[in-house]
This record gives structure tokens, sequence and C-alpha cells, in this order.
């Protein structure tokens, strides 16, 4: 007997932070929301809604973290009419240089996402009540900042550039404030 689905990276970061637990800087959960627009491909005129979450691992001396990021990017208007699912959801990770590495005013980072898509099975016009994913990993860029709140609370503020390999590619452009909690 198989998996239906591949283990999520979540399961793959937690095993790594309980092992980088005891030589760990800090561990954050982050969680937020703000708006995105895409800047090619389907849609790229409207300002649509996007939800994120971020478990983080700062390694020793908190020069260098690794994240894993899960989200939902809405795309309500100008998607093609026999798309089946109006948002396009992603998993990844990425790795993030911060401010006590470089002596920029942000962190930075690299990573990569597995974008999801669904598509409505049967004709154009006609719904057969089923759907069919598309799964396709592209690149992305963040800038991000925190700022403590307290001893274990930070604000948090992020802008991502990401690249989705569909067809039509699409790139779209987040911008995203939440809180986190750091351990």
């Amino acid at each position: 007997m198989g998996f239906a689905r591949p283990v999520p990276p979540l399961v793959f970061l937690v095993a790594m932070g309980i092992g980088m637990t005891a030589h760990a800087d800090h561990v954050s959960v982050w969680g937020g929301g703000g708006v995105g627009t895409m800047l090619t491909g389907e849609g790229a005129v409207y300002v649509n809604g996007h939800k994120m979450g971020a478990l983080s691992v700062a390694l020793p001396g908190d020069r260098f973290r690794v994240r894993y990021l899960k989200g939902s990017f809405e795309r309500t208007q100008g998607i093609q009419s026999n798309t089946g699912d109006n948002d396009l959801d992603y998993e990844g990770f990425d790795f993030v240089v911060t401010r006590a590495a470089t002596d920029w005013p942000v962190d930075v980072a690299i990573g990569a996402a597995r974008y999801e898509e669904a598509y409505h099975v049967g004709y154009p016009d006609q719904d057969l009540g089923g759907s069919e994913f598309v799964h396709r990993w592209g690149p992305h860029l963040s800038a991000l900042r925190s700022w403590p709140l307290g001893r274990f609370v930070e604000a948090w503020a992020e802008a991502d550039l990401h690249y989705a390999p569909y067809q039509p590619k699409q790139t779209f452009l987040l911008v995203d404030i939440g809180l986190g909690v750091r351990f």
C-alpha cells in the first residue's frame, strides 16, 4: 500500500527542527495575510487576497534560517472560465539570509514552492463533478522583516515574488503582514 500523496515538506522540517532544536537559535511560527497581484499571466491587473503561514528554524547566531511556507493566493477576477479553482495554493521552503549576516534593512530569502491548481474535468461549458489537480514547482524570492512585541511575539511584514510555471506561466507579487510566536 502506497501513499496517495507525497509526504509534505513540513514533516521533514519538523524532523529537522527537532534534531536542530538543541543547537538552533530559535524556532518561530508565523501567520498572516495580505494582498497580491498577477504581474504576468491571467488576471494581471487585479488585486486579490493572500494568506500564508510559515515555520522557521534559525541557525545559531541567527544569521541564517530555513523556512517552510504554506499559502493561498485568491484569484477572483480575470482567470479563464473553465478553471475549476480560483486560488493558487502553494507549499515550499526557502533559505533566509538575515540582517545580522548582511547589515541590510531586511532579511532576504530564496526558495522553491510546489503550486497546486485544480481544473474541472469535462467540457469547458460543463462540470462533470470532478477536478484534476496540476502540481508544478517554481522559484520565489522574498524580502521580510520582523519586530519584537515582547519576549515571544513578533510582528512581521514580507514581500514575495513567485513564479508558477503553469500554462500560461504566471508571476505574482504578494505583500503580507502578520504575527509570529518565537520559541
